[in-house]
Formats: structure tokens, C-alpha cells, sequence
């Protein structure tokens, strides 16, 4: 199973002052359209930020019927039964496992996409690809794909 893992704060969106060429040109139907031409057959937010948060991130890009779950801060503590967070082995190991059993397979093809690298990096050591998605990005070897945007990532990669 194909599957899209994304990351929140300054992946798909972003919060510093004068990004709004982050944004030119794309709309919600845009953004839309783009992950549906993707292929994925399930997408999933992972973020240190809350459920919340990551729950307005979708409202926002009108993602709310493409999501299958947002992995956050506040649910992960309940699960995990600790403050493991990315960029920590477990919290990774605990998501891997938890698609697993969500999509009934151990052989699923997922792309994970952060602007952190030491993200990507725990990523990779469990099997995942891996996309920065950093305007100044450079590839190490735990990095599949650089890309300066979601949009020219999800563009690029159609």
C-alpha cells in the first residue's frame, strides 16, 4: 500500500513572517488534487504539535475526508505512555507499527515528509523514504528527495 506521512509546522504549512510565496498559486482544491493524483491510498499527519492543531491544519487545507489519522503530541503520550516525541526511535517505531495494523499489511510503501532532518534520518532507519521539504535543503544519504515546498514536492513527484 502506497501511503503519504506528513509532518505539520513548516511542511505543509508554514508560520514565519513573509511566507506567503509559500502559498502563490495554490488553493485548497489545488492541494487537494495534487495528493489525490499522488496515489496514496492513506495519509497520515505526524506532529509534535497537538491534536488540535494538526485537526485545524486539515480543516484549513480541506483535507478533512483524505486524512486517516493525525498522529500528535497529546494522542501519542496516551498511547506511548511517555513524552517520546520525533525525533525519538520509539515514537517512529509506535506510528510504523500503528499504520501497520491500520492498513492490515507490513509491506506498505510510505513517503514521509519533514523539514527536520534528524527526522528523516530516524525515518529511514525504519524503512521509510524520506522528503525535506527545507527552501535551502541539501540531500544526505537518509534523504530520498530535497524539495524547496510541499507543492513543488507533490508536483515533482506526481
Amino acid at each position: 500500500m502506497k501511503i503519504a506521512i506528513f509532518d505539520v509546522d513548516d511542511t505543509l504549512i508554514k508560520h514565519a513572517l513573509n511566507c506567503q510565496s509559500y502559498y502563490t498559486g495554490y488553493t485548497k482544491n489545488n492541494f487537494k488534487s495534487l495528493l489525490t493524483h499522488m496515489g496514496y491510498e492513506k495519509i497520515y499527519l505526524y506532529t509534535n504539535g497537538t491534536y488540535g492543531h494538526g485537526a485545524s491544519v486539515v480543516e484549513h487545507l480541506g483535507l478533512d475526508d483524505k486524512i486517516s489519522f493525525i498522529y500528535a503530541r497529546d494522542n501519542l503520550r496516551n498511547e506511548l505512555h511517555t513524552d517520546y516525541m520525533k525525533p525519538h526511535l520509539n515514537s517512529f517505531t509506535f506510528v510504523n507499527a500503528s499504520i501497520q495494523s491500520d492498513c492490515g499489511s507490513t509491506t506498505n510503501e510510505i513517503y514521509f515528509f519533514d523539514d527536520l532532518k534528524k527526522n528523516l534520518e530516524v525515518a529511514k532507519s525504519i524503512g521509510w523514504n524520506t522528503i525535506l521539504i527545507q527552501s535551502n535543503g541539501f540531500k544526505e544519504r537518509y534523504i530520498d528527495y530535497v524539495f524547496p515546498s510541499i507543492y513543488a514536492a507533490l508536483i515533482s513527484m506526481i
